[in-house]
């Protein structure tokens, strides 16, 4: 069973069988007259498991692997918003667990940039909770961006040292890969 960080969803699956049809013939009566189709793209888990999570989470109406091997969630306009509901509060409550004196998050109001401050103090024992936390942060503002119609989403990270506002890393991701360590004070 995924633990609420690494699922998505924040549905429980305990077993996916190597056989779980991933593809639209999984639904018997597929129709998906009046559904908007998305492309999401998954940096969170394995693609079986967030199929699974997926068509358990009621967030779509039909959710599947393409010819392309794309992801695709087909939803109603409710579904959209529960889901686009869902991320916001989410984000809210990772940002709610910034680690005062550690590292603080902030979003500018479209999701498209996200402000770090870190201290170098995580890097005793903190880092793979910040990490975490930061690639839950990517994952919600990739939903977000792709729910509101963005099919080339992108993410601005600007990390700023939080004893100096020196700057540590100014990223573009998915271009390129999020990563903390002592190399990022090293280059300041």
């Amino acid at each position: 069973v995924l633990s609420a960080d690494e699922n998505p969803f924040g549905v429980e699956i305990k077993k996916i069988n190597e056989n779980y049809d991933l593809t639209k013939n999984y639904y018997k009566n597929y129709d998906n007259k009046g559904l908007e189709k998305f492309v999401i793209p998954n940096i969170a888990i394995d693609e079986r498991t967030y199929i699974a999570e997926l068509r358990e989470s009621g967030y779509c109406q039909y959710g599947y692997i393409d010819e392309e091997d794309n992801i695709i969630a087909e939803m109603t306009e409710q579904q959209k918003e529960e889901w686009l509901n869902y991320t916001v509060n989410d984000i809210n409550r990772i940002i709610g667990q910034g680690e005062e004196g550690f590292y603080s998050f902030k979003f500018t109001h479209n999701y498209e940039e996200l402000q770090l401050e870190i201290s170098k103090e995580i890097l005793n024992g903190k880092t793979t909770t910040h990490t975490a936390l930061v690639m839950s942060l990517i994952y919600d503002s990739e939903i977000y961006q792709v729910l509101n119609g963005k099919t080339d989403w992108a993410i601005h990270i600007v990390g700023k040292d939080l004893e100096t506002g020196g700057e540590l890393m100014n990223i573009n991701f998915p271009e390129e890969g999020y990563h903390i360590s002592i190399e990022n004070w090293d280059n300041m």
